[in-house]
């Protein structure tokens, strides 16, 4: 009689130990995991809304160049080139540097739901901007009045310039309920730059001539894919196509050393005028987290 009874203290404890484990796997599975600040992030944008994805990004610009225009030269430069429009094109290299995603899960309910809000946070990168043609192989300034002038042809070195480009897109999830989940989107973006140079050795071994880029809004469509690894730990490959029309920077107040008119200790060039289509190829990958 008493062993049975004993039996049954230890089936009563076995069954009142599951029930606590199991109310603490169901608060688990509904709150989270219990990371450092997520039951705090939870309460300001409630469960399963905030998520946030940090990886690498690499980005490839693809600079369309418009025109380079040549204005305001000095009498000098007037007989050694003509204003207007010259050959040439601006381009930039690609660079990679690590980038966050912060998106924010909407409760709509359109074409099956999964729809968020996102926006990129990254440190701004500088951006180099080169030239390349005949504005880069030849001299601005070859001769004057028939007499060599002795300036060197600039090469492809132009300027650099600190790029932070907010951006925000709308995006469309499919396939919520599997592990395998493609999306889309489209959103706009503003290209602001800021601390930007003339970097170009011959512009600025006189003086330092004036940068100035035009900050304008633009367009940004993406697709992409997650991968659910568990509830809340998800792996992401994304493409953003980022575009920027008619994107003009003027140069002023440029200054060069003519070496072969000594009767003269540097010569005026004038103003330069690039504009361009500034298009960008952006591929991340990341680890991403819902809260």
């Amino acid at each position: 009689m008493t062993i049975t009874m004993i039996n049954k203290k230890r089936v009563y404890l076995a069954a009142l130990l599951g029930a606590l484990g199991g109310n603490a796997i169901a608060g688990q599975d509904l709150y989270g995991p219990d990371y450092p600040g997520v039951k705090f992030t939870q309460k300001l944008f409630g469960e399963d809304r905030l998520y946030f994805r940090l990886g690498a990004l690499y980005m490839s610009p693809d600079v369309k160049t418009n025109s380079i225009t040549l204005s305001n030269l000095s009498e000098i430069a007037e007989v050694a080139v003509e204003s207007g429009e010259q050959e040439g094109d601006a381009f930039s290299d690609p660079l990679m540097i690590p980038a966050a995603t912060i998106g924010y899960k909407l409760r709509w309910g359109a074409w099956g739901g999964g729809w968020s809000v996102e926006t990129m946070a990254a440190m701004p990168p500088t951006l180099e901007l080169k030239a390349k043609g005949r504005i880069a192989e030849v001299p601005l300034v070859t001769e004057a009045n028939g007499i060599p002038t002795g300036v060197p042809a600039l090469g492809e070195k132009v300027a650099e310039t600190k790029v932070a480009p907010p951006m925000v897109t709308l995006v469309k999830r499919f396939r919520n309920e599997r592990n395998f989940r493609p999306y889309a989107g489209l959103g706009v973006v503003y290209l602001f730059t800021y601390d930007s140079h003339v970097t170009n050795p011959i512009l600025t071994e006189v003086g330092e001539p004036e940068l100035e880029i035009e900050n304008k809004f633009g367009w940004v469509g993406q697709v992409g894919v997650d991968w659910r690894m568990t509830d809340y730990w998800w792996l992401a490959a994304d493409f953003k196509y980022i575009s920027v029309k008619d994107v003009s920077a003027t140069v002023e107040r440029t200054f060069i050393r003519a070496p072969g008119l000594p009767q003269y200790q540097y010569a005026e060039v004038g103003d330069a005028e690039f504009n361009a289509d500034m298009n960008v190829y952006a591929f991340s990958l990341g680890v991403g987290f819902t809260f």
